[in-house]
């Protein structure tokens, strides 16, 4: 399982890497739809609950535009059948999991700083503001691996991704909104929130993972 898990790695980095095709519309709309907001509120300061509110749609909706990519070019390259017929399907998802968070921690490296500056966001409480931004990026990349290969096998796009994963993702929304917000307040904000993503990241993967075996090799 260990090797054909790196054999996947390499080859999807390696196909992402040489298009970048879904890493440059994310990065695109995230800084476009960053600075539009800059320019729209005109340098008006936004309160912390709307800072955060409004940051968690741009990482959402960023996110959304590739995190599917890795299943729905598989189908759309027709490697798809290959993966089902030659390779372990744990070893499927565990690498489509593993791209996932990585793709997911590329768009918050590039939306984070982006917003921060844009809209001269002050962050009180740093590490909580870090942790929040990574453990809510997390849960959205383990939540998504598996709705992407329904999608995908479905023959759906990006807007079907989008559409099916927001009723699932809205509990880590609000609570990454909710965490994201304390950070940018006085008061020292309380680990619950993170705990709770932590705690959603682990138990959506476990289920993920049980049931991917159900939604790849489905006819």
């Amino acid at each position: 399982m260990g090797n054909d898990v790196l054999r996947n790695l390499r080859k999807d980095f390696l196909v992402e890497f040489r298009s970048r095709f879904a890493l440059n519309v994310s990065a695109s709309f995230a800084a476009i739809v960053t600075i539009a907001i800059s320019l729209t509120a005109g340098g008006v300061p936004f309160s912390p609950k709307v800072q955060a509110i409004v940051l968690w749609i741009v990482i959402f909706f960023s996110a959304m535009n590739g995190l599917s990519h890795i299943f729905v070019r598989e189908e759309d390259q027709g490697t798809a059948l290959f993966l089902r017929t030659a390779v372990n399907v744990d070893s499927v998802f565990v690498s489509k999991f593993i791209f996932n968070q990585a793709f997911m921690a590329v768009i918050l490296a590039v939306v984070t700083p982006l917003y921060l500056f844009f809209l001269q966001v002050q962050v009180l409480h740093v590490a909580h503001f870090i942790f929040s931004v990574a453990a809510g990026g997390v849960s959205i990349a383990a939540a998504t691996t598996i709705l992407a290969a329904m999608v995908a096998k479905a023959g759906g796009k990006g807007s079907l991704f989008t559409i099916i994963s927001f009723p699932i993702l809205l509990p880590v929304l609000w609570i990454s909104i909710s965490s994201t917000s304390a950070a940018l307040n006085a008061p020292s904000p309380t680990g619950g929130n993170l705990l709770f993503l932590l705690a959603f990241s682990g138990f959506i993967s476990v289920i993920s993972f049980l049931l991917f075996r159900f939604v790849w090799l489905e006819d």
